[in-house]
């Protein structure tokens, strides 16, 4: 089964993202499974890991060691835990800490499935702290480790400085006397220390000889004095030994009573090593967690073939991706096509990519796909003729059928490849027709493809039964790896026979036989798909484009209702001046009045307060003149302006007259009124003009010849193509636009220019809803970016993302 899906290839690839060999088994160990719990909770870790991987730097990334062996072996009495193990033991105990204070951290708001499982997990902390005293990051052990080995190593450092000091007084000596090279200088031979020295001299000093060069001019002694000082070193190296498998033996029997926390912490290890190389794997497929219902269903968005990605990602090419809806009524797609088509990849990828869901590893399609459980995967594809078992490639098909009728069921999913083919085509078709019906009625589900043509016709007589096309570009006579599911594809035998070159009196009798009618109708069938897809797509250019003059006449209606709230205001301002300078002028006169009552109407204050009333009237009526005076002058700049553009119009109508003969293809203007043409031919005193796609025959008296180039509607035209240019730019930029943008990795002044130039785009494309992605790290860069957003009159609101979909680590942009 997973040989033939290719999935072994997939278990080799999360394979080589493991780093423990315990993590290694688990990916060996990873097994089909039609448990919903089980099946949901492997993806949800996997999916949290893969938020791990894409939002977070902190947590740990080397050091994931498996000591379980280790472990193992300590169980037995007696047993010490081996030197070599140590370092990695420190260093993987510090991991398998970190690990569960990273997902520990905020009791599972984030990462709610990875919490549950660093949950379980007991470790006691004076175990590391034990370590941390007894050996360093480099592996070895600290002379205070205990207080017999920092007495040893004291002693081991006396005697050495002993030993130096010795043998480089025998070798100065050696010198001296000639008995040694100029250039000798004190080795080593045998692990003990040696002076070099030359052979007929060798006598010279007591000592032993422990070596000599191959040419035996050279003795390499260690002399006597040194040889019990190194003896007494020796001793101490014993010593040391004993004493750091003492310090070995403590420590492995504080641990025994633990080992069992200790194996549990390091599976969780390996299980972190594992997810983590599942998460890494879904990132280089670009798969995600879809939506899992607890039923058999299909309903996928543009899922692809893993393996078949990954080749093409390698190549840089595309991978053509296909949607897929079974359920319900509809149980059974019977995909038709030509042969190098894509049939078989698409029946395999629908096997593999179930599969991979059903094992825990995300999946590479859309995240609002729906994917169903099913209790058991059957696939038959391909050639299995066994010579062995005396099975031709028809019987061992039958045999396959035969497995599959044995436990189909409404939990089913089956594969068939090529139903019906490798034998007689009038009896394989039937049993095919047969076989298909019978798994019907059991309501099972599943994908075939065949060349048959009643196969493609049962969708005729069964509602759950639907028919597929690989469709094929028969322009250009190449398939087009493209799925289409409502009708039959055709087999385009003749026309590949064609493209390759094949005898054509062969192909044209091989038509006669066939008929035009059967070919006939399957091109018009190819061609009605084609059809359709091209009319669907330009539906949607439409719609696209009717929604974007609706904003656009919104935004003007806007802007109009805005302006007219606007001239309301100033209208109402007006009133209010006005009304407040009537009120001054009341107020003004019944002071006055007030005056002339104080003074008993003397006449002296009486004339003061006409001279005030007098003075506040002039003020008033200059202050009106001097507004009517610049009201008239800017009227006078704007008549000005506008005389300009008149005589300026004027003399252009007058000067694009000219003298001249009249030729063929010179602009005229009809005499009498605007209307403008082309001259195309010449009648004697007549000519022919052409003007809006109408001829007619004029005096040539009639006729002025004018300076244009070229008629006043081809202008219009030229005006309206710049438009239909613009529009289109804007309908390119709308397909290539993206509402996401990833900022991670930016300098903040590069972050922020990027940032504008894709909230410029989005406010012209009319986008509601963006999505900034910034990463968490220090928060440094989420501050600017949403400070500049804050600073945008265009952004209505903007909020961190939900967890599961990234959390603080994107910004989601509503714009007004």
């Amino acid at each position: 089964m997973e040989q033939k899906l290719s999935f072994d290839k997939i278990r080799e690839l999360v394979a080589a993202e493991t780093t423990n060999q315990l993590a290694e088994r688990m990916v060996g160990e990873m097994a089909f499974s039609s448990d919903f719990e089980r099946v949901t909770r492997e993806l949800k870790l996997t999916d949290e890991f893969r938020q791990i991987l894409l939002m977070e730097n902190s947590f740990p990334s080397q050091d994931f060691y498996d000591l379980s062996e280790e472990l193992v072996r300590l169980k037995v009495g007696n047993t010490v835990i081996d030197l070599e193990a140590m370092p990695d033991l420190k260093a993987s105990l510090h991991t398998i800490t970190n690990c569960l204070r990273f997902l520990l951290a905020d009791g599972g708001e984030k990462y709610t499935t990875l919490f549950e499982l660093a949950q379980r997990v007991e470790l006691d902390a004076n175990i590391l702290k034990r370590l941390d005293k007894i050996i360093d990051d480099k592996g070895e052990i600290y002379d205070n480790a205990s207080p017999e080995l920092l007495e040893i190593r004291h002693q081991m450092t006396h005697k050495r400085n002993e030993v130096d000091a010795q043998i480089s007084r025998s070798l100065s000596r050696a010198k001296r006397e000639g008995w040694a090279p100029e250039n000798a200088e004190v080795t080593i031979r045998n692990g003990r220390l040696v002076i070099p020295m030359l052979d007929t001299h060798r006598r010279k000093i007591k000592g032993i000889i422990q070596d000599e060069s191959a040419t035996r001019q050279t003795a390499f002694l260690e002399p006597s004095e040194v040889v019990e000082l190194n003896n007494d070193l020796r001793e101490l190296e014993f010593a040391e030994r004993y004493a750091i498998q003492k310090i070995l033996a403590q420590f492995t029997e504080y641990i025994r009573p633990q080992l069992q926390e200790l194996t549990n912490a390091y599976w969780f290890l390996a299980r972190i090593d594992f997810i983590r190389a599942k998460a890494r794997f879904a990132l280089s497929i670009q798969g995600v967690m879809p939506i899992v219902n607890n039923r058999p269903m299909i309903e996928w968005l543009d899922a692809r073939h893993p393996l078949l990605y990954l080749n093409h990602k390698a190549q840089h090419k595309e991978v053509v991706p296909f949607s897929m809806t079974l359920g319900g009524e509809k149980r059974i797609l019977v995909i038709s096509g030509p042969n190098a088509g894509g049939k078989s990849v698409c029946l395999k990828a629908v096997g593999l990519i179930q599969y991979m869901l059903q094992c825990g590893l995300l999946v590479p399609c859309r995240e609002t796909s729906e994917f169903g459980i099913f209790d058991n995967v059957f696939i038959d594809i391909g050639d299995q003729q066994s010579l062995e078992n005396d099975l031709s490639t028809y019987s061992s098909h039958l045999q396959n059928m035969k497995q599959l009728l044995e436990t189909a069921g409404d939990k089913t999913l089956f594969l068939l490849d090529e139903l019906g083919g490798g034998t007689e085509p009038r009896s394989g078709c039937a049993i095919a027709e047969a076989l298909l019906e019978e798994l019907y009625s059991r309501q099972s589900m599943g994908v075939v493809t065949t060349h048959f043509a009643d196969l493609k016709l049962l969708a005729d007589r069964f509602d759950g039964i639907v028919n597929g096309a690989m469709l094929f570009d028969t322009e250009r006579m190449m398939p087009l790896y493209r799925l289409a599911i409502g009708h039959p594809g055709s087999s385009f035998a003749f026309e590949i026979a064609t493209k390759i070159g094949f005898p054509l009196n062969i192909l044209e009798a091989a038509e006669g036989k066939v008929g035009t009618e059967m070919l006939n109708f399957e091109h018009q069938l190819q061609q009605i798909e084609l059809d359709k897809q091209e009319i669907a797509r330009q539906r949607t250019e439409l719609e696209v484009s009717d929604n974007f003059l609706n904003e656009v006449i919104a935004k003007y209606q806007k802007l109009t209702e805005k302006l007219e709230e606007k001239r309301y205001d100033i209208l109402t301002d007006a009133r209010k001046q006005a009304r407040q300078i009537i009120a001054d002028a009341n107020r003004t006169v019944e002071r006055t009045i007030a005056d002339i009552k104080e003074a008993n109407a003397e006449r002296e204050s009486t004339q003061q307060a006409r001279e005030q009333m007098r003075h506040d009237a002039e003020q008033l009526e200059r202050q009106q003149e001097q507004h009517d005076r610049e009201r008239r002058e800017k009227r006078k700049k704007i008549k000005h302006i506008t005389d300009i553009d008149e005589k300026a119009e004027a003399r252009k109508e007058e000067n694009e007259i000219v003298d001249g003969p009249l030729e063929i293809g010179d602009i005229v203007r009809i005499d009498g009124n605007d209307t403008y043409g082309q001259l195309v031919e010449l009648k004697g005193k007549k000519a022919v003009v052409e003007s809006n796609s109408l001829r007619m025959t004029i005096p040539l008296d009639r006729l002025e010849k004018t300076r244009k180039k070229v008629l006043p509607g081809e202008k219009t035209k030229r005006s309206n193509d710049r438009f239909q240019s613009i529009y289109d730019d804007i309908n390119e930029k709308r397909k290539l636009f993206k509402p996401t943008l990833d900022l991670r990795g930016h300098r903040a002044e590069e972050a922020l220019t990027e940032l504008q130039h894709f909230m410029d785009d989005a406010q012209l494309l009319s986008e509601k809803e963006l999505q900034i992605l910034h990463g968490k790290g220090y928060g440094i860069l989420k501050t600017l970016i949403r400070q500049h957003l804050q600073s945008m009159p265009e952004v209505q609101s903007f909020h961190s993302a939900p967890i599961e979909l990234g959390g603080d680590g994107i910004t989601i942009v509503h714009l007004k």
